[in-house]
């Protein structure tokens, strides 16, 4: 582990905690959901419950990881309600759950943009791959996170890693127009 990594796991305050976890967080939880109506919300409570908890929370050894698994579960929870509140899958491509890259999230060449490429893997790998590639948390703890095994946690960044080149590379077909 490197001393940056070591000084960030060691804040001594819940203020510095804060002010060090939370724009990660928020983040983690952006690159998760193309929905933004939720991600400071949820990354609120995480750090209520940090605060609720902070005098056992010290004693860990990692306690921004144990922060990401509470998000990461806050945020399952939330996209599983979302899911049952729609009523069709016209109203899930409106609200942007459906998992598909919207127009407007193409460039001008049509290729993804990062963090929409992202949103559009499978939940595990979209997990993975941000924990792991965007926010370097070891691979143990990207494991621990996700409450996973290691392996399968290398397996999904994998997946996420060859699925986000395929995309990023893919210009979005033309249409043209007036042909039937």
């Amino acid at each position: 582990m490197n001393a940056d990594r070591e000084a960030r796991e060691t804040l001594s305050s819940f203020p510095e905690f804060y002010r060090h976890w939370m724009p990660r967080i928020t983040g983690y939880l952006r690159s998760q959901t193309s929905d933004g109506r939720w991600v400071e919300d949820i990354a609120q409570e995480c750090m209520l419950a940090a605060q609720r908890r902070w005098d056992e929370l010290v004693t860990y050894d990692k306690p921004g990881a144990w922060l990401f698994r509470v998000a990461t579960t806050m945020l399952r929870r939330w996209q599983a309600k979302a899911r049952e509140q729609c009523t069709s899958l016209d109203d899930m491509i409106t609200r942007g759950d459906a998992g598909l890259p919207s127009a407007g999230e193409r460039g001008t060449d049509g290729r993804l943009d990062l963090m929409a490429a992202v949103r559009s893997l499978p939940r595990r790998q979209r997990e993975a791959v941000a924990l792991h590639c965007l926010l370097e948390f070891p691979m143990p703890e990207v494991a621990r996170i996700l409450g996973m095994s290691e392996g399968s946690a290398k397996t999904h960044v994998h997946r996420a890693r060859r699925r986000l080149e395929e995309l990023l590379r893919e210009p979005a077909p033309v249409e043209l127009e007036g042909r039937t």
